[in-house]
């Protein structure tokens, strides 16, 4: 909805929580989406525990961590543009507050046409104690299209995942300058 940054916050909370998952979903991108202003949150993998690993509260091994998805600014003039996604990641390792955006980009499946239907699935595995050893993965439609084993993500085992996170949210502070649509199905 134009004016409002938040679209979908559902949590599948994990009992008990592993220190590795695996989710997979369906989504369709409407014809009307058309994120020109900013670009997004789409669901992930977390271990938030409401204190740190998102919203500029930044990791630090021992708040929390989060892998959601994420969606891409396209320019205003590029009506039929695909739509980049990868995955938006607040790790011990970050730089600053905010979370950082990696691109899907093993090869061209990374970007997403409206009206199309996407397998979309995830591979979390958290880092062994004291090691950057966590691993980050995606696929689109069965293809591999991202991964990292470098990871860390937490410094203590009291960081697990806690969540499934189904979070569709514009922006950091940006709004959307119209309504835009999508759909999710299927989810495993």
């Amino acid at each position: 909805i134009p004016e409002q940054h938040l679209g979908l916050d559902l949590r599948f909370m994990l009992t008990p929580q592993p220190d590795e998952a695996y989710m997979r979903y369906y989504l369709l991108l409407g014809n009307d989406w058309k994120p020109v202003v900013d670009g997004g949150k789409l669901p992930g993998l977390a271990g938030i525990y409401d204190r740190g690993g998102w919203g500029n509260r930044r990791s630090n091994g021992h708040n929390g961590w989060s892998t959601r998805g994420g969606f891409a600014r396209i320019p205003s003039d590029a009506a039929s543009a695909l739509i980049p996604i990868g995955s938006y990641v607040y790790h011990a390792d970050q730089h600053d507050d905010t979370g950082a955006y990696w691109g899907w980009n093993l090869q061209p499946a990374g970007m997403l046409q409206r009206g199309r239907w996407y397998c979309i699935e995830q591979y979390v595995r958290l880092n062994t104690l004291g090691k950057n050893d966590g691993v980050l993965r995606a696929w689109i439609d069965g293809h591999q299209v991202f991964e990292r084993s470098d990871l860390r993500f937490r410094d203590t085992d009291k960081l697990k995942i806690e969540m499934a996170w189904f979070n569709v949210y514009h922006g950091g502070r940006s709004k959307p300058d119209r309504e835009m649509s999508l759909y999710i199905d299927n989810v495993v």
